[in-house]
């Protein structure tokens, strides 16, 4: 791996969960590392030491580069200190230890097995995996698991299970042939591990008794302190009841125009019921991809190097459980190559058929339209793209990604869609149905993690107000649960409205496409931090 930030570099080298998504390989095997992460109090001690010797406030002059990667380190440190003083996922989110297993065993490289130090990397991995999930039985303790997390990972770990059971003794085979019968025993006892911790999950499921709600004054903290938004608790609730209305009002508006006979909600059903068929989901996917490549060069929005190429791969078994439609893997900041991946949620081959039905048309050929942009061309793809180009490999920029710079990039995309493409069409009724689900997504964050709302009052609130489906409603209002979720869903809101502030201050005069080019030109930092960098650049 290149130089890096000391920071950084502290990060990657200290957990292997951090080191695989940003993509630092293991300087052993040159490829990502198969390690898992320690959980003991002596390493967390230390995990912590370093971050609060990285707090302070910045020395550089505002807005300069240092300064913001300074702003940046900043975030970074007030993020993962509440993630080591309050999440501590390892002692109170059972899905943890199974997606950070699965996440390690997918990053296996098949091609590299026949490789003697590979090879021994792999063996280490499963070696050291069935004590890892032993210790969620220490760890995870009745009285700190919610309920709600306990039940997330009883799927997860079921799929996990057919992971190792199924697909792992595929590979055997490629591996060095005296290692044959050691992977065949450390799979068995890797596979009895997954057993028991499923049980354990199960058990969990009814014995919790954690919650999952972060509370007013950690929330009002991330905004504060990681999103570095002059924003209260109250204030960001009330607006997102202003963000449903306006939204409301515009679907009422624009279906009205489209077809005066008919409510936005039939003129959206009409569209969900040309469901794609769930054989098709991929196809769907990748062609969709393909087309938004093709607009976003033809409408030049931003620039498209010739080195990148995003992927639609189904997402993996263990992961599917609160990703009701699938999870984009955009370009790791230190990968030599320039690739995403954006995984799709198949449909489940024992789902009833009305659930299956569900699925299908939540992915509707209007609902993939809208989503690829988002997600791909000129979306996260894209982004992430030029994150890489435009970020040093020494800087904490590289290393540094905001919610509220990525989502906020992807809903404005949307929005850019429909002006430049979609028009006052079907198209663009659906995209702003979207925007309703995401105006909604500021109030149940906030209503989720401050005590205004509870579960099932958040997923009547996706029902009622988008006519989403049971599934996909609840699995969203899952997610926005977790451990990691407390203020990210309302990043897409507020980022996107960041970024029409950056163009209305900063377009003048400018081809659209380069601006978003400026715009992107400095990683994915914060917004106002951006905003305040770009005074001094653009003027």
């Amino acid at each position: 791996m290149p130089p890096v930030h000391e920071l950084a570099a502290a990060l990657v080298a200290a957990d292997p969960v951090t080191a695989r998504r940003v993509g630092a390989l293991d300087p052993r095997t040159g490829a990502p590392t198969l390690a898992l992460p320690r959980t003991d109090p002596e390493h967390l001690a230390a995990l912590e030491a370093t971050l609060l010797a990285w707090s302070g406030e910045p020395t550089a002059a505002p807005g300069t580069l240092a300064w913001l990667e300074q702003r940046c380190v900043g975030a970074e440190v007030a993020l993962r200190l509440v993630e080591l003083r309050v999440a501590r996922p390892w002692a109170r989110a059972p899905y943890w230890y199974v997606e950070t297993l699965g996440d390690a065993l997918a990053a296996v490289r098949p091609d590299l097995l026949p490789d003697e130090g590979y090879a021994a990397s792999y063996v280490d991995l499963l070696r050291s995996a069935a004590g890892f999930l032993s210790g969620a039985r220490e760890h995870l303790l009745p009285e700190d698991v919610p309920r709600l997390w306990a039940q997330l990972a009883v799927p997860a770990a079921e799929g996990l299970h057919r992971m190792v059971t199924t697909d792992l003794p595929a590979l055997t085979e490629r591996l060095p042939g005296g290692l044959h019968t050691l992977v065949h025993l450390l799979l068995r006892a890797l596979g009895a591990a997954v057993e028991d911790l499923l049980e354990h999950c199960r058990s969990l499921a009814s014995t919790g008794a954690g919650t999952w709600s972060v509370g007013e004054e950690v929330f009002t903290g991330l905004l504060r302190d990681y999103h570095c938004l002059d924003l209260g608790v109250e204030e960001l609730w009330q607006r997102g009841w202003d963000e449903v209305r306006a939204a409301e009002e515009g679907l009422v508006e624009l279906a009205a125009e489209l077809d005066p006979a008919r409510t936005w909600q039939e003129q959206v059903a009409e569209l969900r019921a040309q469901r794609t068929p769930a054989e098709e989901f991929l196809t769907a996917y990748r062609t969709e991809t393909e087309r938004a490549r093709r607009i976003t060069l033809e409408h030049d929005l931003l620039t498209v190097p010739d080195d990148e190429e995003c992927v639609v791969e189904p997402l993996p078994e263990f992961r599917r459980a609160g990703l009701p439609l699938g999870e984009m893997r955009t370009v790791p900041a230190y990968a030599t190559e320039r690739v995403s991946r954006f995984f799709i949620t198949p449909a489940d081959p024992d789902a009833t058929p009305e659930r299956r039905a569900g699925h299908e048309r939540e992915n509707c050929p209007a609902f993939v339209r809208s989503i690829v942009g988002h997600e791909t061309y000129p979306g996260h793809h894209l982004q992430s793209v030029h994150h890489q180009l435009g970020t040093d490999e020494d800087s904490f920029l590289r290393f540094f990604r905001m919610p509220l710079f990525v989502e906020g990039w992807g809903l404005y995309v949307e929005d850019l869609l429909e002006e430049r493409v979609f028009g006052r069409s079907p198209q663009a009724l659906f995209a702003r149905r979207n925007r309703l689900w995401r105006a909604l997504r500021v109030v149940i964050d906030t209503g989720l993690h401050t005590g205004r709302l509870g579960h099932e009052e958040a997923v009547s609130l996706l029902l009622d107000r988008t006519a989403m489906d049971r599934r996909m409603a609840t699995g969203e209002v899952d997610r926005y649960t977790r451990h990691d979720n407390p203020t990210y869903p309302s990043t897409y809101v507020l980022g996107r409205d960041l970024f029409h502030r950056l163009r209305e201050r900063f377009g003048d005069g400018m081809p659209l496409g380069r601006l978003h080019d400026a715009l992107l030109a400095h990683g994915s930092p914060s917004l106002p931090l951006l905003e305040r960098v770009l005074e001094e650049e653009l003027g």
